[in-house]
């Protein structure tokens, strides 16, 4: 396990510091190399944060918000204090859901003209550089942000998690490969925070570990420990609520737990949802066009679009989780192939809890999309979708229209 900082400029603000400190003293506990780049400037703008890893490339732009957060794709963003006054976020400038977008953009074009500096003649896809704005110290319970596929909005102190967990579609670097890219971008390592970190996950020579130890103190010892921990206690406590719920001398049947719970500040204890919908036959359609370059952009639907992905039915009734969706292919010279399995469809919930397919049961087992032509598909979870759930969240993965995420919601009257 080890973490890098690389820096352009040392941040200047307490804030920013504290985050990058924070950030890193979480990875640092995590199996593998995790690089993180603070405070650096590439193709004319200055990014706050990108972290990088084997699997993945993040790119974040980090806020500090000491009340609820409210904002959407467009307009400004603002932040609101416990006494409903309200202050503005980057005044005169962009939000941060644009903000980010334009690091994107600028990041990836600087891998992409460094590619064969970085990796020689592999080929390693850039354009699935994940985007997030990170709230600092956490995000509100009570924030209103509306945003799209492209950047996902989080807390800080769900950011590990959010980069342990996920990866970039088509990327696999060596650790050579992502210490070249900081180098390239005359970047320098930040030695005495990374020196503050590691003295902190390291044991002193002045307390000898004995050679045997409990397990729970070996467990409390790393990140994942702490992490299994809590997720314990966190069984205990809903089935403590099921139990005083129980009368009679009814069996108590716990629902399946996520597999991952990133509960938010003042959230209390797990309740299941009276109002959840057990088969939502909406329609959402993510509309592409293709660019000069090769590249993709979303556009509205109801435009001229070279590609029309369609969300058509969401059934999570009888223990199973079933989701239809349609594609259709307007180009004329591209032959699509969407392969119905967990490399290329994501499913999780608004709790954390990620789905695995039950391929045998996923119709077809590759989505062969000719010119002018279209396709269903349909993917199938077999289990029970997670009682506290929300929101459902479906993304297609490395396909060759970009990524394209839906989110579903399960809940009626909201």
């Amino acid at each position: 396990m080890a973490v890098q900082i690389w820096i352009g400029e040392k941040p200047e603000h307490p804030n920013e510091r504290r985050a990058i400190t924070q950030l890193a003293s979480s990875l640092a506990r995590l199996d593998g190399l995790y690089i993180i780049m603070a405070n650096f400037s590439v193709g004319g703008r200055t990014i706050d944060v990108v972290v990088m890893k084997q699997e993945g490339i993040f790119v974040v732009e980090l806020k500090h918000c000491d009340g609820k957060v409210i904002g959407d794709v467009n307009g400004p963003w603002f932040v609101e204090n416990a006494n409903k006054e309200r202050k503005r976020i980057n005044p005169g400038r962009k939000n941060p859901y644009n903000q980010v977008i334009t690091y994107y953009y600028a990041l990836t074009n600087f891998l992409n003209e460094q590619r064969t500096a970085i990796v020689g003649n592999r080929m390693v896809e850039v354009r699935s550089v994940r985007r997030v704005v990170a709230i600092a110290p956490y995000l509100h319970p009570e924030s209103q942000i509306e945003t799209d596929w492209k950047v996902q909005v989080m807390g800080l102190d769900a950011l590990p998690v959010h980069v342990f967990t996920e990866r970039s579609a088509g990327m696999s670097w060596s650790d050579d490969e992502l210490q070249r890219i900081p180098q390239l971008l005359n970047c320098t390592r930040w030695d005495e925070i990374e020196n503050l970190v590691l003295s902190e996950i390291a044991p002193t020579s002045a307390a000898p570990v004995p050679r045997t130890r409990p397990m729970v103190t070996q467990l409390l010892s790393t990140w994942t420990g702490q992490a299994l921990i809590a997720m314990s206690v966190l069984f205990v406590v809903v089935a403590l609520i099921f139990a005083l719920n129980t009368t009679g001398t009814q069996l108590v049947t716990l629902p399946a737990m996520p597999a991952t719970v990133t509960p938010l500040p003042g959230s209390g204890a797990l309740q299941a949802n009276a109002n959840l919908l057990c088969d939502w036959r909406d329609v959402q359609t993510i509309a592409r066009t293709r660019n000069t370059d090769g590249t993709w952009q979303s556009v509205n639907a109801g435009e001229s679009a070279d590609a029309l992905l369609t969300l058509t039915q969401v059934r999570t009734c009888d223990g199973e989780i079933r989701i239809a969706f349609t594609v259709k292919n307007n180009t004329t010279d591209l032959d699509v192939r969407i392969p119905l399995d967990e490399s290329h469809v994501l499913i999780s919930d608004s709790v954390g809890t990620e789905y695995q397919l039950a391929i045998a049961k996923s119709q077809p087992a590759v989505m062969q999309i000719m010119p002018s032509q279209s396709r269903e598909g349909v993917v199938v979870v077999d289990r029970s979708l997670h009682p506290n759930a929300l929101t459902l969240r479906v993304t297609l993965t490395d396909i060759p229209f970009g990524d394209a995420s839906w989110v579903v919601p399960l809940v009626a009257n909201q």
